[in-house]
């Protein structure tokens, strides 16, 4: 089995802003040296706003750039995922004018018969635009869309993944789908359930960070990220090996130390925690290797790069500090340590010396008794797991 590495990403100088400030030279140059660090694919993101100005028009300069950019990448020797409806993106909620109502407020975008057909009219043309590029490694429906609106049940979630599901599938045979889910799937009842996506999707995949969990022990916890993708395989009872999909740890300035910050997280002041550069490559070594031995399928970092500070001023940048420094190169082109821990890995897994784990089997209940109570369970088998390794 192969270890997948990939990476998320934005430009440095554009942020969520990409499609906008489009600048394919920048992007060219991006995805040459993330070739170059080892990484394999990358994971980019359609900002709903940019692509579908309103229910009934997909903007074909969007999708014309959007295709400028994965054949840039099959030039660098990468493969592309695109995630089609982003609306919750880096501590930000993106809503298009359109998908709100005469006061002010968000429609139904799970439920909603109009929501709905703008939404699969983006996934059609997109997918349509990139049906048989052979730098496409599959689509993802969403980016953690429960942050966006939370679905009023189980089967408005579903419904919603299995039309834009569908839909992908018809334009574009052959392609792998996934969705891009994050920890409160497995710690909250939020309608967006493991197992139930996992009937539409073809691939499992989960988003794990300490720094935003209750359940981790250190903002830099390295067994929380290993477990959780475990027991997202337990979940889903596909029998297939989880791709951790986000992952990673924000820094302080180079050359200093880690410190603690009071943040903005969707709206909500919050201890967050900023890493030394050192830190945060230490923390994606220990997770690297515990995904590897725990039977990943791969591992995603987030993110490229930290962005310039012209940005600071903009959403989400001007109140989530956080999110200016997750990546691996700062925001003046210079390489944080943590660009050569993905060096060795993938120097390694080129060499065929990456010894891949079976995935342990986690969950000891069903996924009906799990979704009863997920916290308790979480947390109870997150304290077996981590006592299983530290004894």
């Amino acid at each position: 089995m192969s270890f997948e590495l990939g990476i998320n990403y934005w430009p440095r100088s554009s942020a969520m802003y990409m499609w906008e400030d489009f600048d394919i030279g920048e992007v060219r140059e991006d995805l040459t040296r993330i070739a170059d660090m080892g990484f394999e694919v990358v994971r980019m993101f359609t900002r709903t706003k940019d692509f579908l100005p309103n229910p009934s028009t997909v903007d074909s300069t969007m999708v014309s750039r959007l295709v400028d950019v994965v054949a840039a990448a099959g030039d660098a020797g990468l493969m592309v995922v695109p995630t089609v409806i982003i609306l919750n993106m880096s501590g930000s909620i993106w809503w298009p004018a359109w998908m709100l109502d005469a006061n002010g407020n968000p429609r139904d975008i799970f439920s909603d018969p109009a929501m709905l057909r703008a939404q699969a009219l983006l996934a059609q043309t997109i997918a349509r635009a990139l049906a048989g590029n052979p730098a496409l490694r599959g689509f993802d429906l969403a980016n953690e869309i429960d942050d966006a609106q939370f679905p009023k049940s189980r089967a408005a979630a579903s419904g919603w993944a299995s039309t834009l599901a569908s839909t992908i599938r018809t334009a574009a045979p052959g392609v792998q789908i996934r969705l891009g889910m994050h920890l409160p799937s497995l710690t909250t009842d939020n309608n967006v359930r493991v197992d139930d996506i996992a009937t539409i999707a073809d691939e499992d995949v989960m988003h794990t960070y300490p720094l935003y969990s209750d359940f981790a022990r250190t903002p830099l916890d390295p067994e929380l990220a290993p477990f959780s993708l475990a027991l997202t395989a337990g979940l889903s009872g596909a029998g297939r090996r989880p791709l951790m999909q986000e992952f990673g740890a924000c820094t302080a300035a180079a050359g200093s130390p880690g410190r603690m910050i009071t943040d903005d997280f969707l709206g909500e002041l919050k201890p967050q925690y900023l890493a030394s550069e050192d830190e945060q490559a230490a923390y994606y070594e220990a997770v690297l290797e515990r995904l590897l031995r725990t039977g990943a399928a791969g591992a995603y970092a987030w993110c490229y790069a930290d962005y310039v500070p012209r940005l600071f001023d903009r959403p989400p940048l001007a109140t989530a500090v956080r999110e200016r420094t997750f990546g691996l190169v700062r925001a003046d082109g210079t390489e944080k340590p943590a660009a050569d821990v993905f060096r060795r890995f993938s120097e390694r897994r080129i060499e065929g010396a990456l010894v891949q784990g079976a995935v342990p089997r986690v969950l000891d209940v069903s996924a009906d008794e799990y979704y009863r109570t997920p916290a308790e369970h979480f947390g109870r088998l997150y304290s077996k797991w981590v006592a299983q390794r530290t004894s």
